[in-house]
């Protein structure tokens, strides 16, 4: 009986080598699958479109950050230099017995000239010119530029200034609204053309007047296709 079962046992065991080859079967077929999928995929991001290779806000200039900051910072200090003379030294010379009645008028005038010398000269400066881009002319820059050949004048564009306060300001309008100027003495180079009576927009007492002034410099280095601007400059021109 013992006999029997030493001799029976190693039968019920299957060899080995058909055990390795059936594990190398299954890892081949893994293997194929694992790769047909991965080709597959590979093959339908090929075929799948692909991503707008620009914005549709595209930034054609760009003044630069220290010439921003500079600004900003320039017309915050302005502002302090003011409110420290209407505040402080006015008061002082006032109520200072030996100061005469016009000291503190001409405080509160030393603090107000730079304040409004500096908002009138820097009121016009652009840090900032996007154009808004079609679908098609985002695509490629092959695309950008035969669009840019000859850009449509109705097309829209945003130029962001600096407000008293350092704040940025988005002025949006038609490339066909903007014409060159000598404004100011130089100080602005683009002016918003006046709109008919009956186009205009009724604004709130308390809102601030649409800047119709801008001044956009020569440094396009730093934005991300320089020659577009050159492009809707010629077009302003031209208009």
């Amino acid at each position: 009986m013992l006999r029997f079962i030493a001799i029976s046992l190693p039968r019920q065991s299957p060899p080995v080598g058909k055990s390795l080859q059936g594990l190398d079967l299954v890892h081949r077929s893994l293997r194929t699958s694992l790769l047909r999928r991965v080709s597959c995929r590979f093959a339908s991001e090929l075929q799948r479109p692909t991503k707008s290779g620009y914005p549709e806000r595209l930034l054609v200039y760009h003044a630069g950050t220290g010439k921003t900051v500079f600004i900003g910072c320039l017309k915050l200090t302005t502002i302090f230099l003011f409110s420290f003379s209407c505040l402080i030294l006015a008061p002082s010379f006032y109520y200072a017995p030996d100061k005469p009645n016009w000291a503190a008028a001409l405080a509160i005038a030393g603090g107000a000239v730079p304040m409004v010398f500096v908002a009138y000269t820097t009121a016009p400066f652009v840090c900032y010119v996007h154009l808004r881009l079609p679908i098609f002319a985002r695509q490629s820059r092959e695309q950008l530029f035969k669009w840019a050949r000859k850009i449509p004048s109705s097309t829209e564009i945003d130029l962001t200034t600096v407000q008293s306060f350092g704040r940025p300001r988005v002025s949006r309008m038609k490339i066909s609204d903007l014409r060159t100027t000598n404004a100011r003495l130089g100080v602005a180079n683009l002016a918003k053309r006046p709109q008919s009576s009956g186009t205009e927009i009724k604004r709130p007492w308390w809102r601030s007047k649409p800047q119709g002034l801008f001044y956009v410099g020569n440094d396009r280095a730093r934005s991300r296709e320089p020659s577009v601007w050159r492009k809707v400059l010629e077009t302003i021109k031209g208009s």
